[in-house]
C-alpha cells in the first residue's frame, strides 16, 4: 500500500510506524509486532489462522477505511 496518501504522520520520518515504510510488513501486522525481526521478515507460512485473519483485517482497513492505493501484491502461494 502507498501510505503517503494520508499516512505521512504515521509512516513518515519520525512517525510511530516509520520503520514500516518501504517494506512488506505483512508479518508484523499479522502478529501485531513492532519487533525488527517481524518487520523485516517476509515469512507467512507459519502464521496461525488467527494471525492470518488479523492480516486480512489490516488489508481491509488499508483498502476501505484508509483508502491507501495498492502498489503490489504477494504471490498467492505465500498468502
Amino acid at each position: 500500500f502507498d501510505v503517503s496518501f494520508g499516512g505521512v504522520t504515521s509512516y513518515g520520518t519520525n512517525g510511530p510506524y516509520s520503520r514500516f515504510a518501504g517494506k512488506d510488513v505483512s508479518r508484523a501486522l499479522a502478529t501485531m509486532s513492532l519487533d525488527e525481526k517481524d518487520i523485516n521478515s517476509n515469512e507467512l507460512s507459519d502464521l496461525t489462522e488467527k494471525q492470518l485473519s488479523t492480516l486480512k483485517d489490516w488489508i481491509k482497513t488499508y483498502q476501505e477505511k484508509k483508502g491507501y492505493p495498492v502498489v503490489g501484491r504477494m504471490d498467492k502461494k505465500n498468502f
